[in-house]
């Protein structure tokens, strides 16, 4: 099955791809974050400034740039509407998330997409009755799968 739920994919569904300098940051900040995430509450301190070692550039270029890469998904967001709904919420259909704000529902929809995908995606699924392999349950979840 296509891994249609990592922040890559995500990200060129809403519809910035790698030549924005804010998707790479964007995607090693996801990193960052899933390695630890306290790093959401120093946003600028630490999350920045590590992202700019990696980077060899200015914490405030990584903050502009991951702006930037948010306001062009927002002014695309007519073809991602359903996306951004999905991710960010209502909150954010008529106005644009801040980094952090944008970062952290980003995180949080990978992860729990993430669990998701562990908790239904499995080759076998042993029926409890018969003890063979359930057809209807994997029907069941490639349709929910492909919902997504």
């Amino acid at each position: 099955m296509e891994d249609k739920f990592t922040t890559n994919s995500i990200l060129h569904q809403l519809g910035i791809g790698k030549s924005y300098s804010g998707y790479d940051y964007i995607l090693y900040a996801i990193e960052l974050i899933e390695q630890d995430e306290s790093v959401l509450a120093s946003i600028t301190k630490v999350l920045y400034l590590d992202i700019a070692r990696e980077f060899h550039t200015s914490d405030t270029c990584v903050e502009r740039n991951i702006r930037k890469a948010i306001e062009i998904i927002w002014k695309h967001s007519v073809q991602n509407k359903f996306l951004i709904l999905k991710i960010f919420g209502s909150k954010f259909c008529t106005s644009k998330p801040s980094n952090k704000e944008f970062l952290e529902l980003l995180y949080n929809y990978i992860k729990s997409r993430d669990s998701l995908c562990n908790l239904l995606c499995t080759d076998k699924m042993i029926c409890p009755v018969s003890k063979e392999i359930c057809v209807a349950y994997t029907i069941i979840i490639e349709n929910l799968i492909n919902l997504e």
